[in-house]
């Protein structure tokens, strides 16, 4: 408790030094504008001053700073708290209660702390408030105990819109727990005096146990009873899931026994037995006391009974919560544990400043400031709360306007005005102070700033600053005549925007007119009557009065005297009763000067100039009527004051202009090209032929002149040489008016054109024309000017359309079957002589083609036989060349074979072969000749002699039945050769086969071997049956 005192006593005086400190040094600095996040200050502090075992501890933290320093670019309020100190970190958020505009958005850990963020809701906090929080943070402290492994002293910071504090207190620890017989224990969070604190947010934590046995002694007859505090009721607290055991509760108490012991006697496992003192446990709701029968209690045996408090009144006073032990054999003992609600202290509040004028004219001097203190939420603001505000020495107050004395105390002297409170404010209650001031010593263009300050806990927080700018406001009329002289007499009338009327003067003998000062606005300066012998100007004059006038605004007007006019008419020279319209002229005074420029004659061959002082005028032409000559010859005429109601009036004349036109005759397709010799005539608007035989030079150009202003036609009579006539009228206007330079048609014409014909035909026989030739058409220079120009089926193609000109026609894809020949056909379009085609022909060769024979053994095709001799025929039979011979592939090619059917006749068949001189037949296709045609003829060897019958045993030949008349060997039946087959150039053609047909007849060397054999077979039997 000394330690305590010391504490305190120190603290009281810091709070007092700072307290002199900041009136001497913050005081005189008040009333400077902060600037950004400079005003803003933090600061934590733990009000016990230390931290004692189970404490429940508390962090208050306080923010506050001037008008204009909240804004959500500043960030988050960060508080750390050290983990060693804190027992359970959901204390943060059930034990937590801030007001607005805080609030708690997470809660994170580094290596060592606990950090909680807290977010500022700046949009409560308005750019004119000046703002002061205070909010707290509450959590419990662990066990300590002398020795352990606690630090001794404790560290906690807070940092907002960087702005650090930090604060660091001692840490109190206890002796070891002494066992005992019996004991009350609080497990949730205590205050500085031990007083057991109830949280209201989270009662299950308000946990209570009455310990019996904790030194192992034999107890009988052991009764334990409690009666709680009035204002709470008994509640189960949260059963413990590593504790084994029935978890029932009876009447909201839990029994629990201890099951082991470490070495220094402290239990460390237990056991839930409330279901064995179930019928022991007794409640009484009406005077909330309770009792337990535990009976005989072993040494072995300790018990805690367990339960928890809610409290029924937030506002309940301090109470002890008193319990009591017995036994038969063992003394009374009774422990008593004080417990209080936990209280939550927080606040946040703010002070701004206004002024009723922003802006004040010429003509105001007085102004009305408001201050207005608010409390956003939480705690009320205390009484004693002092706020000041420093005047400006151009700032006298004239008046305190009305406040209720009994709750505020406030003076204006010494420069600045204090308000006190007297009472706490609370919420809701937005109480403003007003007072009235006379400014007539600010003078126009100066601005008057003020703001208002109040000193909280280690800050002095501004309010934001009112200004209040003079400007001027009024506005000077100035009045003169068109000679610059001062009118006197004419009256005026100001209306502001809506309309009405706020000012009504007359200018003085020098012409002025002074209006009062106006408020900010946009207003209307009007003439509502003219002095006598001058025009009235009705012409509203539009005024804008803004605060950075900073002398009258002056306007300045004119009253004319009357005027007068003349009236100019320009005529044609020749007739007078021809108006000319679009004449200009220049005004000009007796002196030369030009008063006026570009007055132009109007249809009717007018001009009129009006508002003529009197005096001596002349005009002066500077441009003629169109079509006319131009006349510079001045034309004087004189204003006589006073009579001025009709015009001067005057008449000046102009002599016409003729125009000429200029043709050019140039080629239709490229204009570049002018062309001579082309003849015209010249046609008015009516078709009367007015000159004939006009023609081109050799620039192309014809010129007519001394063409008065009208319609005209050139038509063409005889065309250039080559070229088409084109009797269009070429149609053209001599415009009365710019005919310095020559209207200037142009007319083209058209070449004749030619065309070309080609025939494609066959080039060994030119009665043969060729469809599906295509060609691309070429001029001198090579240049390509048409593709895809095809043959018809008459061999033909016809370009048409062709200008005069050397050209090439090249084949770029022949006809079916026919050899490409790219060789250009070169032609001219001769340039006149075009009604008949050029007509050109280009020949084509066809493709040839080519055969290869193969001579193989009729019994094995792999063997090749070399030496066979055949001739080549045509389809007719005509016999093309002969001594065509095989080679030692057995092979032999003929080549350059027009498309048609050929056949190859063996002439000589290889040594050893039989001949045969059946066709082989074989086809060369229109085109597809870039393989030859392949065909294959086979040979039968030549058979050997049979041997000799054996002469020894002579066979007696037996008549036969039937002989065999042999066919006339020189008359033998020719076998059918088949005709060959079309074969594709890369197909081999099989081969004729050497087999019979159906009614063919054997070859004779067949029938003397079967002779033959027929007669041994004869014999043969003929010994048998002997």
């Amino acid at each position: 408790m000394k330690n305590k005192q010391k504490y305190l006593i120190v603290l009281m005086t810091l709070v007092m030094i700072l307290q002199l400190v900041s009136s001497v040094i913050i005081s005189p600095r008040a009333a400077a504008a902060p600037s950004s996040t400079d005003s803003i200050k933090t600061s934590i502090s733990v009000p016990t001053g230390e931290i004692s075992n189970r404490e429940s501890v508390t962090l208050q933290i306080n923010i506050s700073g001037s008008a204009g320093a909240f804004t959500a670019a500043n960030g988050d309020v960060k508080v750390t708290v050290p983990k060693d100190i804190v027992y359970d970190a959901s204390d943060f958020t059930t034990k937590l209660a801030v007001p607005l505009p805080f609030k708690l958005e997470n809660v994170t850990t580094d290596a060592d702390n606990y950090i909680l963020s807290f977010s500022v809701d700046t949009s409560l906090i308005d750019s004119n408030d000046a703002f002061n929080g205070i909010f707290q943070v509450k959590f419990g402290a662990p066990i300590l105990t002398i020795g352990d492994a606690h630090h001794d002293t404790q560290t906690f910071t807070v940092a907002y819109a960087g702005k650090n504090d930090a604060v660091t207190v001692d840490v109190v620890k206890r002796n070891p727990i002494v066992r005992s017989v019996f004991d009350k224990w609080y497990k949730g969070d205590l205050n500085e005096n031990s007083v057991a604190i109830l949280n209201t947010k989270t009662p299950t934590n308000n946990r209570f146990q009455l310990v019996v046995n904790y030194r192992q002694a034999q107890l009988n007859d052991v009764v334990v009873s409690d009666t709680l505090p009035e204002g709470t009721s008994i509640i189960a607290s949260n059963p413990i899931s590593s504790i084994t055991g029935d978890r029932m509760t009876v009447d909201n108490i839990r029994i629990l026994k201890a099951k082991a012991f470490d070495a220094d006697g402290t239990a460390t496992s237990f056991e839930y037995v409330t279901d064995k003192f179930a019928d022991k446990i007794s409640y009484d709701a009406s005077t909330r006391h309770f009792e337990v029968v535990l009976g005989d209690v072993a040494p072995t045996d300790t018990y805690f009974i367990e339960y928890a408090l809610d409290v029924d009144d937030v506002n309940m006073s301090n109470q002890a919560n008193t319990a009591t032990f017995t036994a038969s054999n063992m003394a009374t003992i009774t422990k008593v544990f004080p417990v209080k609600v936990s209280d939550y202290y927080g606040t946040s509040y703010v002070l701004s400043k206004s002024v009723d004028k922003q802006v004040i004219n010429y003509d105001e001097n007085t102004l009305t400031y408001t201050l207005k203190l608010a409390l956003l939420d939480g705690a009320d603001i205390p009484a004693g709360t002092v706020i000041t505000d420093p005047l400006d020495s151009k700032i006298h107050v004239t008046s305190i306007l009305d406040y209720d004395k009994t709750r505020f105390d406030i003076k204006a002297e010494d420069g600045k005005v204090t308000i006190t409170t007297l009472v706490d404010i609370v919420k809701d209650d937005s109480v403003q102070w007003s007072f009235q001031a006379d400014v007539e010593k600010l003078k126009v263009g100066e601005s008057l700033p003020n703001s208002a300050y109040m000193e909280v806990y280690n800050n002095t927080i501004q309010s934001n600053s009112v200004t209040t700018k003079k400007y001027d406001g009024r506005i000077e009329i100035v009045k003169a005549d068109n000679f610059g002289k001062p009118v006197a007499g004419a009256e005026y009338q100001v209306k502001d925007s809506t309309g009405a009327v706020v000012f009504q003067g007359t200018t003085d003998a020098d012409g002025k007119l002074m209006t009062s000062a106006m408020n900010l606005g946009t207003y209307t300066v009007t003439e509502i009557v003219a002095p006598e012998g001058y025009v009235l100007d009705s012409t509203p004059i539009t005024v804008v009065v803004s605060d950075s006038d900073t002398t009258p605004i002056v306007t300045q007007t004119m009253n004319k005297l009357q005027t007068g006019s003349v009236e100019l008419t320009k005529v044609d020279s020749a007739d007078h009763k021809i108006v000319l319209d679009g004449a200009k002229f220049s005004l000009l005074n007796e002196t030369g000067t030009v008063l006026q420029t570009d007055l132009t004659t109007d249809k009717d061959g007018k001009l009129v100039v009006s508002g003529l002082n009197p005096g001596k005028y002349s005009l002066v032409e500077t441009a003629a009527p169109s079509g006319y000559v131009l006349d510079k010859t001045p034309v004087a005429f004189e204003i006589v004051k006073g009579a001025n109601t009709t015009p001067v009036r005057v008449e000046k004349d102009n002599t016409l202009k003729t125009g000429s036109v200029e043709l050019t005759k140039v080629d239709s397709v490229d204009h570049d090209i002018v062309l001579d010799g082309a003849v015209f005539s010249l046609l008015d608007e009516t078709g009367a032929v007015l000159q004939e035989g006009l023609t081109t030079d050799a620039d192309g150009k014809l010129v007519v002149a001394d063409l008065k202003p009208g319609k005209y036609s050139l038509v063409e009579t005889d065309a250039p040489e080559g070229y088409v006539l084109d009797k269009t009228p070429v149609a053209f206007e001599i415009v009365k008016g710019a005919n310095t330079t020559p209207v200037r048609v142009e007319k083209d014409n058209t070449l004749k054109t030619g065309s070309v014909e080609l025939t494609k035909v066959d080039s060994v026989n030119h009665d043969t024309v060729l469809d599906g030739a295509v060609f691309s058409l070429l001029d001198e220079t090579g240049e390509v000017l048409q593709e895809g120009l095809t043959t018809d089926k008459d061999g033909k193609l016809i370009v048409a359309d062709l200008k005069p000109g050397k050209y090439s026609l090249v084949e770029t894809a022949a006809p079916e079957g026919y050899v490409l020949d790219e060789t250009p056909v070169a032609f001219e379009i001769v340039k006149g002589a075009n009604t008949e085609p050029v007509r050109v022909e280009k020949d084509n060769t066809l493709k040839t083609g080519s055969v290869e024979l193969t001579k193989v053994d009729s019994a094995n095709h792999d063997v090749v036989l070399e030496g066979a001799v055949f001739s080549l025929l045509d389809e007719t039979g005509a016999v093309l060349q002969t001594g065509l011979t095989t080679d030692a592939d057995g092979k032999l090619v003929v080549s350059d074979l027009k498309p048609g059917t050929y056949r190859f006749v063996e002439t000589a068949a290889p040594a050893g072969y039989v001949l045969d001189d059946s066709p082989v037949t074989f086809e060369i296709l229109k085109g597809e000749n870039s393989e030859p045609v392949r065909v294959e003829k086979e040979n039968t060897m030549t058979p050997k002699p049979v041997p000799p019958l054996d002469p020894v045993n002579p066979v007696t030949p037996v008549d036969p039945v039937a002989p065999i008349t042999p066919n006339d060997p020189n008359s033998p039946v020719k076998p059918v050769t088949p005709p060959a087959p079309v074969v594709p150039a890369d197909v081999t053609p099989v081969p004729d086969s050497n087999l019979p047909l159906t009614g063919d007849e054997l070859p004779l060397d067949f029938v003397d071997l079967g002779l033959l054999l027929i007669a041994m077979g004869s014999i043969f039997l003929y010994r048998k049956t002997r």
